[in-house]
């Protein structure tokens, strides 16, 4: 009987000891998943954070690309006409010798028909510069700039002061105040020594 007793017994300590490991590893199994768990929303909360940083700096370059893109359509049609207006600069110029001819001729009666269509067609022309921003550079007793002169000639004088535009020989344009289209051939003025 003993026997049995104590095979009870043990029995019971068995199972209490099964019991406690039983609890232990679900207590470990518990612990496991709660690190586990939270690893993971750790894990998910970084993703989301590098999602998120990702499309703010995706939508940037695409602001940038889309103005960048903005600019250089607006630049290529802003100066679409350029080689078109250079190429009509030398009858403009011709138009205008031709009026200053015929005004500074004696004889104006013979010539009052052709100076009056010339008159027309210059008209026409500075009409059609104003209304493509071409700003015409013919500007005297102003200072010599490089950007927009190319200096022909040198007049040694004492009545004007040193690097001033004394005459332009053939005027140059401007086409929205940025770009040169062709710069002014001028004189300009040195003091004598």
């Amino acid at each position: 009987m003993i026997n049995t007793e104590e095979k009870k017994v043990e029995k019971i300590i068995d199972n209490n000891q099964d019991q406690k490991i039983n609890n232990e590893e679900h207590e470990n199994n518990n612990l496991i998943n709660k690190n586990l768990t939270n690893f993971l929303e750790i894990q998910l909360k970084e993703s989301q954070e590098k999602i998120i940083e990702k499309e703010t700096s995706t939508e940037k370059e695409i602001i940038s690309v889309y103005n960048r893109l903005n600019k250089e359509i607006e630049k290529s049609i802003k100066f679409s006409l350029e080689k078109l207006i250079i190429e009509f600069l030398p009858i403009f110029d011709n138009i205008e010798r031709a009026l200053n001819l015929i005004e500074t001729t004696e004889s104006k009666e013979n010539y009052i028909e052709i100076l009056n269509k010339l008159k027309f067609i210059s008209n026409l022309l500075k009409e059609s510069f104003i209304m493509f921003n071409i700003k015409k550079i013919d500007d005297i007793n102003i200072p010599f700039n490089p950007s927009i002169h190319q200096a022909m000639s040198v007049h040694y004088t004492d009545e004007i002061k040193s690097n001033q535009i004394v005459t332009v020989m053939q005027p140059g344009y401007v086409l929205h105040e940025s770009r040169l289209l062709r710069p002014a051939m001028v004189i300009v003025s040195k003091k004598k020594k």
